[in-house]
């Protein structure tokens, strides 16, 4: 290649950027289903397509046969290049290499016929190479072009497609498709809506390569508002990912919806040549992972027999039943096929065998590990054998200590928002055991729903699964923003009316209330002689020779003459059976399959040397604590594995190697635990949280000596810098980062960096020690006492970060812009009302507006625990928490995180919340949401935020005086009363 020119990927760019201007980009072009020439560029000789960049670049040729080849190549099938054609140049990378194996000494080694054996060896650094091709229009003598019609019909695989991908797709709720990330849903419009079969599936195919951009996908960034550089670049893949994957079923393609981006596009690849090399390469990822769904069989031959054999015996049961209950049992069925008509096939069939094993399992006595299998392939999710059929949704958060581990903690427990959401399922014991954990709620909530299903179905009482239904259909009703209130009560009142006939027709019931009425018992001789029949009837079951059958293979020895018994809970030899087709499950010829029961410590460790684990010391420790660990290949100091583990209830834990990346979540399969061994346990788990409190305590005292000594050295901010300009706010008591550690001792613990770039690096080198970056803001927080425990530092984009291992819950900063000096709690003891604000901006704009000090509590979930702390330092002043109003949050996560807890915070002081009043379409189009916005982005400016808070002051002055003189409030009122009476005579008597 002439090295002369431009780089590659330049001219790449250059020409496709040209083509984005004309309309005539590959991805702009529609094309029709059924098009003859619907094939991608492809190299005849090897009978392989060109992917990714080359194919783009070789389609923005002007040629319509898809054949492309090397000069050589043609040559070989004695073809021959035109003269004067120019060839086309694409480009190669090589990751591999193929070399001669050595031993220790660098000879050669040697296979058994004496040749050298070769390796494939992983390059340090890959290569790149190019090749040279011509198009067929450009060669003669080639054979003519035949392209082979597909045989499938395109239709039914791309809906085979979408059933099998199993991503959840909602129709009819807009007029509009997209993906929504945070509920990992598709939203398309019906069907009948559009023109075409072909244009509803190409449709829903350009949602799905969206999908799998999901994190627990191929995990590319979504996070991008619409209209955004990062949204176009998304589109970008996707949009190439529909071309690729139009032609290879042969939908076609309709690019006419996608081109308000192309204006994004250009300055995208004009900025970055090198962006459509990744798109592309993305978009082929998305068409492999899309077109693996094809790949797949519906189902298996033994499933399909067995959901045959399920709908059989659903048929048969329902007709055997009387016909009041073969009422309610048609009626389940149609309320069970609502509640799952949502799910792919697939998933609907994998609830029908899941609950038809725990059916067995529950009724049967199949083996629990059997049953537990059955979940873990059909669901993912190894429910335990012994649930007792709930579930609970725990948000959570996870804590990291100074040292680096970090463990699980509820999110409501530390007043924060959840970051994951587990699911938990609750044993016969009473204990729960862990199963699965959610990036998104709404995920957690579906998972959650498909569990309670599976219970609903596996209920053998036909009028307690309507009772289970009508609870599902209840929850998800209350679930859903768009349900009415009369949804709501409609769903509620057909709940309570499968409560009541469930009462009405429980045999139990029915006949205590019966002995009630009539105040008859049953005699010592009618339960001797009820005792006496279960005796003789268990006694004629002696003589069967009963079998191991595992549940696997339960259809097997059925039809090989097998019977269960009910009472036993096992099967037998029947009377008519082939007694040499069962020899095999002879209890004699069934080996014990099961491992004897190990310890729970032994188990897990096992596991961790099994990974990769230098398991010494005392590990691995079972405190429901998070450990380090050393792993293979770690350097003196290092510990790169973490693990924790629970010991209530069900043993279970979590692992991860962050060298290898390995992840496990382990649950303990065979363990005994003694009422000794629990009580050590517990014990060890109180102390082991005893000396870590101590630990932190420590910490916190550390880091705190350590702010306060940065913050005597540190300079006062002034207004020029570029947070405060944008926030239009005063430095007040603001410091700033000082440019070196001068002023600090020896061995203090601060390091300060003169840019970003630097800190990934001294925080290497000094993994213990307090980094900053020199001119970033400093912000002082104290608790009620005034005591300094922590800062906040604020970079000049906005961004805030909290010093690590320092204690910022319940504490917070005073907010008086009048005085350069730190001000602290003094400032709060001359005040009628005390104002608590969120983040430093808007407490400087709301002590602007009021002229007085204002705290701040950095975030939401600060609110509650610093109002809670100044009130009990002032009781009788009231509180007003001027919060956020995240409007724009609600349509994306259903929540309006700011809001909530400003509110929940003033009622447990027994203050009032207020929130910023916007003109007109002013917050939802802006996404404005604080007294900081109100001030400087709406046309109603700070005058609106003096009035909005200098109003919400005066309530809750006036109704703390109510509160506090009530006697002397309502004398008062009755002397005005009086007052007004007697006016009122003397008036009628003047009259």
């Amino acid at each position: 290649m002439d090295t002369s020119r431009k780089a590659y990927h330049e001219q790449v760019a250059e020409s496709l950027i040209a083509q984005l201007k004309q309309g005539t980009a590959p991805w702009q072009k529609p094309w029709q289903p059924g098009d003859p020439l619907l094939s991608f560029p492809h190299n005849p000789t090897t009978q392989k397509r060109y992917r990714g960049i080359n194919a783009l670049y070789l389609m923005s040729k002007d040629y319509a046969d898809p054949r492309w080849l090397t000069y050589k190549q043609a040559a070989g099938m004695s073809a021959q290049v035109r003269k004067g054609e120019k060839s086309t140049w694409i480009q190669y990378w090589k990751f591999t290499d193929e070399r001669i194996k050595q031993d220790d000494n660098g000879k050669p080694v040697l296979d058994g016929d004496g040749k050298p054996t070769k390796e494939t060896v992983k390059l340090e650094r890959p290569r790149v190479f190019y090749a040279s091709v011509f198009n067929a229009e450009q060669i003669d003598n080639l054979p003519e072009l035949s392209i082979e019609p597909p045989s499938w019909d395109p239709i039914e695989r791309a809906e085979q497609i979408l059933q099998l991908s199993s991503a959840a797709i909602e129709h009819g709720e807009y007029d509009r498709a997209f993906y929504r990330m945070v509920t990992d849903r598709i939203h398309l419009p019906h069907k009948y809506q559009f023109e075409t079969p072909d244009r509803y599936y190409a449709t829903a195919l350009h949602e799905l390569g969206h999908w799998t951009g999901h994190a627990s996908r191929l995990n590319r960034d979504l996070a991008h508002p619409f209209g955004s550089e990062g949204y176009a670049k998304e589109e970008l893949r996707a949009e190439i990912a529909s071309m690729l994957l139009g032609a290879n079923l042969g939908i076609g393609h309709d690019p006419g919806q996608h081109v308000a981006y192309v204006a994004s596009w250009i300055k995208a690849l004009e900025e970055d040549p090198l962006e459509i090399f990744r798109a592309a390469a993305d978009a082929e990822k998305i068409q492999d992972y899309v077109l693996a769904f094809a790949q797949q069989q519906e189902l298996t031959h033994q499933e399909a027999i067995k959901m045959d054999e399920i709908r059989q015996d659903i048929a048969t049961y329902t007709a055997s039943l009387t016909p009041d209950l073969a009422t309610v049992a048609r009626q389940n069925h149609q309320q069970l096929q609502k509640l799952i008509e949502h799910l792919p096939v697939p998933q609907q069939n994998a609830l029908y065998l899941v609950a038809d094993a725990l059916k067995f399992y529950r009724h049967l006595s199949i083996d629990n590990l059997e049953f537990e299998h059955v979940s873990q392939n059909k669901l993912g999710l190894s429910i335990p054998a012994d649930w007792n059929g709930r579930v609970a949704i725990q948000g959570s958060v996870v804590e990291s200590d100074d040292d680096g581990p970090h463990h699980v903690v509820p999110a409501k427990e530390v007043s924060v928002d959840p970051v994951f959401w587990g699911i938990y399922a609750q044993c016969n014991d009473q204990t729960w055991v862990w199963m699965a954990d959610f990036d998104v709620e709404q995920q957690a909530i579906d998972a959650a729903e498909k569990l309670a299903l599976i219970e609903a179905m596996a209920e053998r009482s036909e009028y307690e699964k309507a009772v289970k239904l009508a609870r599902i259909h209840e929850l998800r009703i209350g679930n859903n923003p768009r349900s009415t209130l009369d949804d709501i009560t409609l769903a509620k009142d057909q709940r309570k009316h499968a409560e009541a006939l469930a009462m009405q027709n429980d045999a139990d019931f029915n006949k205590r209330r019966q002995n009630m009425e009539t105040g008859q018992t049953i005699n010592a001789h009618q339960k001797q002689h009820q005792n006496t029949g279960k005796e003789s009837d268990h006694t004629s079951h002696t003589s069967r020779q009963y079998l191991a059958v595992p549940y696997s293979e339960k259809d097997q020895a059925k039809a090989a003459g097998a019977r269960w018994d009910k009472v036993a809970k096992a099967w037998y030899v029947g009377e008519n059976a082939d007694i040499r087709a069962l020899q095999r499950w002879l209890p004699e010829n069934v080996p014990v399959q099961q491992n004897p029961a190990i310890d729970v410590q032994a188990e897990f460790a096992a596991i961790l040397r099994d990974n990769g684990c230098i398991v010494e010391d005392n590990h691995p420790v079972m405190d429901g604590l998070s450990h380090r660990i050393k792993v293979e290949g770690d350097r003196p100091g290092e510990k790169s594995g973490f693990y924790v583990v629970h010991m209530d209830g069900h043993p279970a834990g979590y692992f991860n190697n962050h060298r290898t990346k390995v992840e496990i979540r382990w649950r303990a399969k065979g363990y005994t635990l003694t009422e000794a061994q629990k009580a050590a346990f517990t014990a060890q788990i109180a102390i082991k949280q005893q000396e870590r409190k101590a630990e932190q305590q420590a910490q916190h005292v550390k880091v705190a000596q350590a702010i306060k000594a940065l913050l005597a050295i540190a300079l006062p901010a002034n207004g020029d810098h570029a947070y405060l300009q944008d926030k239009n706010a005063r430095p007040g008591s603001l410091k700033v980062v000082p440019q070196n550690t001068d002023g600090l001792t020896q061995d203090s613990i601060i390091r300060i960096c003169n840019d970003r770039q630097e800190v990934k690096s001294v925080r290497e080198q000094h993994p213990d020690s307090l980094v900053f970056v020199a001119g970033d803001l400093l912000l002082p927080i104290y608790d009620a006492h005034g005591d300094i425990w922590s800062a906040q530092t604020i970079q000049p984009n906005g961004t805030k970060l909290f010093v690590a291992g320092s204690q910022k819950e319940g504490h917070f900063h005073v907010v008086d812009g009048n005085s350069q000096e730190p001000v602290g709690l003094k400032a709060l003891d001359n005040t009628k009302a005390i104002i608590i604000a969120e983040g430093y901006s808007t407490a400087d704009t709301v002590s602007q507006a009021i002229n007085g000090p204002v705290v701040a509590a950095f975030d939401s979930g600060n609110l509650i625990p610093v109002a809670k702390q100044l009130h009990d330092k002032y009781p009788d002043k009231p509180i007003v928490i001027t919060g956020d109003d995240d409007q724009h949050l609600v349509a994306l996560n259903g929540k309006n995180t700011g809001k909530g807890k400003a509110q929940e915070a003033a009622r447990l002081v027994n203050g009032i919340a207020v929130f910023p009043v916007f003109a007109a379409n002013e917050q939802a189009s802006q996404k404005l949401s604080d007294f900081n916005d109100l001030a400087n982005k709406s046309v109603l400016g700070a005058e609106a935020v003096k009035r909005q808070v200098g109003a919400a002051i005066k309530k809750v002055i006036q109704q703390t005086t109510i509160q506090k003189h009530p006697t002397q409030t309502q004398s008062e009122s009755q002397s005005r009363h009086q007052v007004g009476t007697k006016a009122k005579t003397q008036k009628q008597a003047l009259v």
